[in-house]
């Protein structure tokens, strides 16, 4: 069904990294969600009309389901709405776009459900201290399986969304889905309970249940959302395939101080350093670095800025200098690495520059990185003097 979907809503609907087919993919996926929720609300909403015929008492579960299910639809609503702003062009006032529109759009869905949650497990407390009963019949019983099935195709159906074209807030309503259909079947185990025991009780306690399972799906969609509004690191597997892209250029010897800013889930401002060959022309130099930007902007949609490292290339006193320095820091965390190395003869010292990436997770500092290295040259001729500079990972 989703395929099919695509193939008939979408022009060109494998094309994932194109911002237009991404959009559609968005709308798409919000249309189903407000079409499908409004569904589940109707049907809940009669079915909790119909059974407070009898009795005059509206069943606080059923009744916080429906009402879940209405601020799903009110979420869908505001999903639309950010994918059409968060595709708009840049300009003046934005120049890197309104991309992260779409994150503001899933943060005020993630909120909306926190709020709704509160709100329904104050109404299931007092019902509960109230000693309200609900029965249910079994129309109930069959909306409310129907409900479940719809609810766990529509997780299903945003998270093959999310993944498809690499949505948090599509990723954040699949969550919501989910926790839903757990809702849900809660409240379908206390209508059997209430129709074949006459325990009529539960209603109330489920729908506290169901008001914290809600709030918990809306807590971790405000953590999720919230991440790429702070500023995240890049994904390494995305990292990795513009590193490898720009290796597969004859010329370029290595790349490193990857930086990958994310100003929406299609807009990427890459920048890095790339090792050339120091005897290259600069003329020559200039060419393949500008040849390289520009097919990283049309293979990843990206906007990109590379800074040229020239480098030598089969220099035996720097390649072993450089080979003992990353055994000594290698020694002390085998994650450690070192770029942009060169050798500057003085007339009574040698300096060694070089940058050393740290990783977050280590306890190593300057001082005790430049006490190992010193160590290791203590002996050497003529004397060593470091120069290096602390860099910390950009990615996951």
């Amino acid at each position: 069904m989703v395929n099919f979907l695509r193939r008939v809503f979408i022009k060109d609907y494998q094309n994932t990294s194109d911002p237009k087919v991404r959009e559609a993919h968005g709308v798409l996926s919000s249309v189903f969600g407000i079409v499908t929720n409004f569904l589940l609300v109707v049907l809940k909403a009669v079915a909790a009309i119909v059974l407070a015929i009898p009795t005059g008492m509206l069943s606080v579960a059923l009744l916080a389901d429906a009402i879940n299910n209405l601020t799903d639809m009110a979420s869908s609503l505001v999903s639309l709405v950010g994918f059409r702003a968060a595709s708009r062009p840049a300009d003046k006032d934005h120049p890197f776009g309104h991309g992260r529109i779409e994150y503001i759009s899933g943060l005020i869905v993630s909120m909306v459900v926190v709020l709704v949650a509160v709100e329904l497990f104050k109404g299931s407390l007092e019902k509960a201290i109230e000693g309200s009963v609900q029965n249910y019949d079994i129309l109930t019983m069959a909306v409310l399986g129907i409900a479940i099935l719809l609810k766990a195709y529509q997780g299903y159906f945003n998270f093959r969304m999310g993944k498809l074209i690499d949505s948090t807030a599509l990723k954040a309503t699949a969550v919501d889905s989910l926790s839903d259909v757990v809702a849900t079947a809660s409240v379908l185990v206390s209508a059997v309970l209430g129709y074949s025991l006459g325990w009529g009780f539960l209603d109330a306690y489920l729908g506290m249940a169901v008001s914290i399972l809600v709030l918990v799906a809306g807590v971790r969609m405000i953590i999720d959302t919230s991440r790429p509004l702070i500023g995240e690191a890049a994904k390494k597997d995305f990292v990795e395939q513009v590193v490898s892209f720009a290796l597969e250029h004859p010329g370029i010897k290595g790349v490193h101080d990857v930086m990958i800013h994310s100003y929406g889930p299609n807009a990427h401002f890459i920048s890095f350093h790339a090792e050339i060959d120091a005897k290259m022309a600069m003329l020559d130099a200039h060419d393949l670095i500008d040849n390289l930007e520009e097919d990283i902007r049309k293979k990843f949609h990206a906007e990109v800025s590379i800074h040229m490292d020239p480098i030598l290339i089969g220099d035996e006193a720097t390649e072993a200098a450089k080979a003992q320095c990353l055994e000594i820091l290698q020694g002390l965390d085998e994650r450690l690495s070192i770029h942009d190395f060169r050798l500057v003869a003085g007339p009574s010292h040698l300096n060694m520059i070089f940058d050393v990436l740290v990783p977050y997770e280590t306890q190593l500092d300057e001082a005790k990185i430049r006490s190992a290295l010193m160590k290791g040259f203590e002996n050497n001729v003529p004397k060593v003097n470091f120069v290096i500079r602390i860099d910390r990972p950009y990615e996951e």
